[in-house]
């Protein structure tokens, strides 16, 4: 849908909602393109973000009330879009006064609705503003259906998380699905140490703190963070805690060979080639050859010249480390990635465990003697994880599970499982959900 005129932070928000419903496009990427497309003053952008995110990460909850207000079906998805825009500011935005809410969100139905549709979308929304949500589902004795729709998740995702981790550890997870993300920059240890970016940072007037890696700084009062000083000259790659353990977790030396075989956008690769000294290679693959370029582009800016990229991994190809970041349902980055959670569906798990099992045949193949083969997801599902390690290791008896810290002594002991896996959960402590095995060629 194109907004021609009276363009709005609601408006725009209404686009983007109406985009991600059209087009498999993470919601940050349609954020972005939307304001660069609609320029809005900083606030009324922050706007836009809150109302985006908000409504998608509430869909769930937002459906449930909205659905008593209904006499003749679900309207279409333009409209009910809109409704969920405007109950989200009735019901969950405290900062926007209820009858402003409903103005502004009619106001915006008016640059894509007819007449009919609009006066439904007003009507709903008076009503829901008088009357207000309707009663949770009963928490006693089956909470599934309570938790799915008071924390907006889907009811399969509710039902695997409480079977698996227990109610009170399942609604935690759920809490900070519906949280906004931490900024977590890693500072490039071939530009300085962490202590140094922290002083450097608090001269400008940015608020940084130490996160649970050894470079990982969690920021705050940046602006816009792609324009925030040191950025541009290298200094820092945007990329959570737990995703940069990983690269510990793979060790590489100065000198050895590294292979990432799902490199975009190349936060893994480009750390790797940092812990290396820039000295030995890491090649960066990704099937996308337009994906590479942003590789080539964060090297650049990182000063890294061992890094190389490549759509297909050379014949023959053997390195010391080859890292296989898989491609997976994403159910540990929740919270950046609010759109996930209405995606996929427990009948991917299965699929994607395939997917994976095959990738890492593929790998397998390129470790040297005494080389490590890291297979790494930021999902929390067995079928993705523990799961496909398990069978590669069935089939390869030349491969042995090879668990605990690295030589920096990271990651440290406690993200290490009694069966020998790294494991993060979101929220514990403040990172993404992330999985990885570290597996030993002895053969």
């Amino acid at each position: 849908m194109e907004i021609k005129s009276n363009v709005t932070a609601r408006s725009v928000a209404w686009q983007i909602l109406n985009t991600l419903e059209i087009r498999r496009a993470w919601a940050e990427d349609v954020l972005r393109d939307a304001l660069r497309e609609h320029p809005l003053s900083a606030p009324d952008a922050r706007l836009v973000r809150e109302l985006v995110f908000g409504t998608v990460k509430g869909r769930l909850f937002l459906d449930y009330v909205l659905q008593t207000f209904f006499t003749a079906g679900r309207p279409p998805r333009k409209v009910m879009n809109l409704l969920r825009l405007g109950a989200y500011q009735l019901l969950l935005l405290s900062k926007v006064p209820p009858h402003a809410a409903v103005h502004a969100t009619v106001e915006a139905a008016k640059g894509g609705l007819d007449a009919r549709q609009t006066a439904f979308v007003n009507a709903v929304l008076r009503a829901l503003g008088r009357k207000g949500a309707p009663p949770l589902p009963p928490a006693d004795p089956d909470p599934v259906a309570y938790l799915s729709v008071l924390h907006s998740m889907p009811v399969w995702l509710v039902k695997r998380w409480v079977g698996r981790f227990g109610r009170e550890a399942a609604e935690a997870l759920m809490q900070t699905a519906n949280e906004a993300p931490p900024l977590v920059a890693r500072v490039n240890c071939l530009k300085g140490t962490r202590d140094q970016a922290l002083v450097w940072l608090q001269d400008k007037q940015i608020e940084a703190e130490p996160e649970a890696a050894p470079q990982a700084l969690r920021l705050s009062g940046t602006g816009d963070p792609g324009r925030m000083p040191g950025v541009a000259d290298g200094w820092f790659y945007f990329q959570d805690a737990a995703s940069q353990l990983v690269g510990y977790l793979v060790d590489p030396v100065p000198g050895s060979v590294c292979l990432d075989l799902c490199a975009a956008p190349g936060g893994k690769a480009t750390h790797l080639a940092e812990l290396m000294g820039d000295r030995g290679e890491v090649l960066a693959l990704d099937r996308a050859a337009d994906k590479l370029k942003k590789i080539e582009e964060n090297a650049r800016r990182l000063g890294l010249g061992c890094l190389r990229t490549g759509t297909v991994c050379p014949t023959g190809f053997l390195a010391d480390r080859v890292l296989v970041d898989a491609p997976c349902s994403g159910l540990g980055t929740l919270r950046r990635h609010a759109e996930t959670r209405w995606r996929v569906t427990e009948s991917d798990l299965s699929r994607l465990g395939q997917e994976q099992g095959a990738l890492l045949e593929q790998a397998a193949g390129h470790v040297k003697l005494g080389g490590h083969l890291i297979y790494a997801t930021c999902t929390t599902e067995p079928e993705e994880n523990e799961d496909v390690v398990g069978a590669f290791l069935t089939r390869h008896q030349e491969f042995s599970l090879r668990p605990g810290p690295g030589s920096s002594g990271w990651p440290r002991p406690e993200f290490w499982g009694e069966d020998g896996f790294f494991r993060t959960l979101p929220g514990h402590p403040e990172m993404d959900g992330m999985f990885a095995a570290r597996l030993l060629r002895t053969a």
